[in-house]
């Protein structure tokens, strides 16, 4: 095509582009209100059917995406996103990158604090660093204070594209319901004093594997979703992982 045909083409892909977002939007801000401004598991879903249906490269749809959902998540409601632990940088960059920059994301020194603000009310989440890792993703247990037993692991980042045996380097922490997405991987911690967890898992047969410990305190990846009532749980207690509880969940990319 000759350079004018190409810019006037441009200038026709781009209006309609813009009219598309603004449609989107339309249709976000009609939609019936919700306790839960942000839902994870859905906009995964989502995510994931996009990057399939079209032959764009999958970082740059998840990149629109993202900045997308993210100002339709402000407009529904979410109010801040605090950001604590590990490296600042890194953890800045996964709270844009999951959350665009329409939200307003705080930096704070504790991990504890950033706990607190997510735990006092749904519309506030956290953006800590990924559970597995080593180090300053140490901060897992805390889960299990009671005060915190209400709290989730709801996502991770960067979280499309990538291999799902890749594990993220940041957490999206909030009080929050746990969704399937269609595709994911749960996180449950455990006291498993004899270390048998992965005996104890198979006698439930629930796929799994211990990720992370803190003295007794397991953490274990299951390889599906499973829900917090589901009676595979009570059988993976009695073979001897006391305590057992899902504590996050994991969409996969």
């Amino acid at each position: 095509m000759d350079p004018v045909t190409v810019e006037t083409a441009i200038e026709d892909a781009d209006e309609r582009l813009v009219a598309a977002i603004a449609g989107r939007l339309a249709l976000a801000a009609s939609e019936p209100a919700s306790a839960f401004p942000v839902s994870p598991a859905r906009d995964a879903a989502v995510l994931r059917r996009l990057t399939r249906m079209t032959s764009a490269p999958p970082d740059t749809v998840a990149r629109l995406w993202r900045a997308l959902s993210g100002d339709i998540w402000v407009a529904r409601g979410l109010k801040a996103v605090y950001v604590a632990g590990g490296d600042p940088a890194q953890l800045l960059l996964g709270a844009r990158g999951y959350f665009g920059f329409g939200v307003d994301v705080i930096q704070v020194l504790d991990i504890r604090e950033a706990l607190e603000k997510a735990d006092n009310a749904s519309d506030i989440l956290a953006c800590l660093p990924w559970p597995e890792n080593a180090g300053p993703g140490q901060w897992w247990p805390i889960l299990n204070e009671n005060r915190f037993r209400s709290l989730s692991i709801l996502a991770g980042w960067p979280n499309l594209p990538g291999a799902p045996s890749e594990a993220p380097k940041v957490a999206i922490v909030g009080k929050l319901p746990q969704e399937p997405s269609g595709e994911d991987d749960m996180l449950a911690t455990a006291h498993d004093d004899a270390f048998g967890a992965e005996r104890c898992l198979q006698m439930a047969r629930l796929s799994g594997e211990v990720v992370a410990r803190a003295r007794s305190l397991a953490l274990i990846r299951l390889r599906e979703f499973v829900h917090a009532d589901d009676h595979r749980l009570d059988i993976a207690r009695k073979a001897g992982l006391d305590g057992l509880r899902i504590v996050g969940v994991r969409p996969r990319p």
